[in-house]
């Protein structure tokens, strides 16, 4: 079980030792998370001039129009496959080991691929995405429509975690972090 000493400190209680970790702050985990979209955006730029210079090269539409899914999908793949592997072997995204900060178990363990990767990002992903776009198929009835609208669903489930990070007598934990049992701690 864990026992918190304060908003800044956390004691870690494993079956044989207790561990002290100060946990990260709101405005650092903010930060690695626009760090991450930055990233993510800047490989989409880089891989549709690259891309988008093939296909000038190549003169044909059909390569056009493959260049394009190119440049959107391979810079997701890289990134997706980049984060995967570093969250589930040192619990950091490539946000995170920037400003020095780790996801770990509230166990002090090394939550894996299923508490970083699964439980922290996938699960909560796929089930806002579903929620989101059945609640919108409900209300316009038009997939073309319902995929244009906004997913309130998600924006008010991320709402809910940016308050959640304030609140230290839960000890910066959002609704993630419930699901996957985990804290975030500066290193």
């Amino acid at each position: 079980m864990t026992d918190f000493l304060s908003s800044s400190s956390t004691n870690i209680l494993t079956d044989d030792y207790e561990i002290e970790v100060e946990l990260a702050t709101p405005w650092m985990r903010i930060a690695a998370a626009i760090i991450n979209w930055l990233i993510l955006y800047l490989g989409i730029i880089l891989g549709t001039v690259f891309f988008g210079l093939l296909a000038k090269i190549l003169h044909s539409a059909l390569a056009e129009k493959i260049c394009i899914i190119l440049a959107t999908l391979v810079p997701l793949l890289m990134y997706f496959i980049g984060q995967c592997i570093m969250m589930s072997t040192k619990g950091q995204s490539f946000g995170k080991k920037l400003l020095r900060i780790k996801v770990i178990g509230i166990d002090g363990s090394n939550p894996g691929f299923i508490g970083t990767v699964l439980l922290r990002t996938i699960v909560p992903s796929v089930a806002l995405t579903t929620v989101g776009l059945s609640l919108n198929l409900i209300f316009y009835q038009n997939i073309v429509i319902a995929l244009t609208k906004p997913n309130t669903i998600a924006l008010f489930f991320y709402v809910i975690c940016l308050f959640m990070l304030f609140r230290t007598s839960t000890y910066r934990r959002t609704l993630e972090d419930y699901l996957a049992k985990t804290i975030v701690i500066k290193i």
